[in-house]
C-alpha cells in the first residue's frame, strides 16, 4: 500500500459553533484496520444533520459518547458516510479485496468519513454498483437508507396517500422518490423557494409551512402514512390528518419528538401507529436496495452542490440556515 503515514481529515477538538470549531487539518494519522475491517480510500462523503448536532453536543447523550467536556481523541473525525475504494483488508475479512469499490455506514465507528482514509467492519460495508457514481453513493448510507426503512415502516401500497414533512432535505429527497417509485400519492411540506426541487423529485402536491399552518390545511385529506423528518409539529398533531390505520414515522429531527412518538401509539385514532426509527435496522440491506433502484435509474439523488474538504465548515453552517436542497457532497480529490 503506497501512501504517506499521515491524511488530511476535517476534526473538531472542542463542542461549540461548527465554524469555530470544525477545522481542516493536514497531519492526522492514517487509522489501521483490525482483522474485521477494511482500509478504504475515500473518494466521497456526504454532509449530514448529525454532524452538526454532535459538534454542538446539546444533548447529554452525546457528550456521554463522544466526550463530556471534549471530544475523545479517537472520536474527533467528522463524517458519518462514505464511497471509496478499499486499500488493504484485515485478516479474517472475506468477500471483499482490495481495488473494491465500496459504500459504508461508519457511525458506528463514531464517524470518520471526512478524511482520505477510513476504516469499516465488513459489516457496515456494500459494494458500490458500476451505475452509480461515488458522488451519489456516498449520499445512500444515511439519508438514503433512512428513507428506505422509513418507508417500510410505512407500508406503502400503490395508490397510498404519503405526507412528507422535511421535504426538501436529503433523507425527504429520497423519500419522495421511494415513494413515488411504489406506487404513491405525495404530498410535501416545504417552503416555497425549495418547490421546484420538490416538484422534480415527484411530489404531487406541495404544502408551504411558512405560509400556513401545514396540519390545518389538510385537514379533510386523510393520508395512509406521514413520513416526518422535521419533527417541527407535536407528532401528535398529525393524528387527525391520519386515517384510523394510518401510519406515523418520525426519521430524525427533535430528539425529545423522538422520545415522545413512543408513547403515542397507544392514543391514536383506531389501530393508527406511531413509530420512530431508533430501532435496530437492517442497515446493509437498506443501502443496497437503494443503490439497486439508482443503478436502475428508478431514483436519483439530488446533490446540491459538491464541495471539496476545506468547505466542510461552511457545509455545516449551511444545514443550520436550512438552505440546504437534497445533499451536499464531499468529493476527496477536489482541490487536493
Amino acid at each position: 500500500m503506497k501512501h504517506s503515514k499521515l491524511m488530511r481529515a476535517i476534526i473538531f477538538r472542542d463542542y461549540g459553533n461548527p465554524e469555530e470549531v470544525v477545522k481542516l487539518v493536514k497531519d492526522c494519522k492514517i487509522p489501521i484496520p483490525n482483522k474485521n475491517e477494511v482500509l478504504v480510500k475515500v473518494e466521497c462523503a456526504s454532509v449530514n444533520a448529525a454532524d452538526r448536532y454532535i459538534v454542538r453536543a446539546n444533548y447529554f447523550i452525546i457528550r456521554l459518547v463522544f466526550g463530556l467536556f471534549r471530544p475523545s481523541k479517537n472520536k474527533r473525525i467528522l463524517g458519518m458516510d462514505i464511497a471509496g475504494t478499499i486499500q488493504s483488508v484485515g485478516q479474517n475479512v472475506k468477500g471483499f479485496q482490495v481495488g473494491d469499490a465500496v459504500v459504508a455506514d461508519i457511525r458506528k465507528s463514531f464517524g470518520g468519513g471526512y478524511a482520505e482514509y477510513a476504516t469499516v467492519n465488513t459489516k457496515y460495508l456494500v459494494k458500490k454498483p458500476e451505475e452509480a457514481s461515488f458522488e451519489q453513493a456516498c449520499t445512500v448510507p444515511i439519508s438514503g437508507q433512512a428513507a428506505m426503512m422509513g418507508m417500510i415502516l410505512c407500508s406503502i401500497n400503490p395508490g397510498d396517500k404519503v405526507l412528507v414533512n422535511g421535504a426538501s432535505g436529503g433523507v425527504g429527497s429520497f423519500g419522495i422518490q421511494i415513494a413515488k417509485a411504489q406506487g404513491a400519492y405525495v404530498a410535501a411540506i416545504c417552503s416555497t423557494k425549495k418547490n421546484e426541487a420538490v416538484k422534480s423529485w415527484g411530489a404531487d402536491e406541495i404544502i408551504d409551512y411558512k405560509k400556513k399552518d401545514s396540519i390545518k390545511a389538510l385537514i379533510g385529506k386523510e393520508f395512509d402514512a406521514v413520513f416526518d423528518t422535521a419533527s417541527f409539529e407535536y407528532p401528535g398533531r398529525y393524528k387527525q390528518i391520519l386515517k384510523k390505520d394510518g401510519k406515523y414515522v418520525l426519521v430524525g429531527g427533535d430528539f425529545y419528538n423522538m422520545l415522545k412518538v413512543k408513547f403515542l401509539g397507544r392514543f391514536g385514532r383506531g389501530s393508527q401507529k406511531f413509530m420512530a426509527l431508533t430501532q435496530k435496522v437492517e442497515v446493509t440491506t437498506n443501502i443496497k436496495t437503494v443503490l439497486e433502484m439508482i443503478a436502475d435509474k428508478k431514483i436519483k439523488p439530488s446533490i446540491q452542490k459538491v464541495i471539496s474538504l476545506k468547505d466542510v465548515p461552511d457545509a455545516l453552517h449551511s444545514l443550520e440556515q436550512r438552505t440546504v436542497v437534497g445533499k451536499i457532497v464531499v468529493n476527496l480529490n477536489k482541490e487536493v
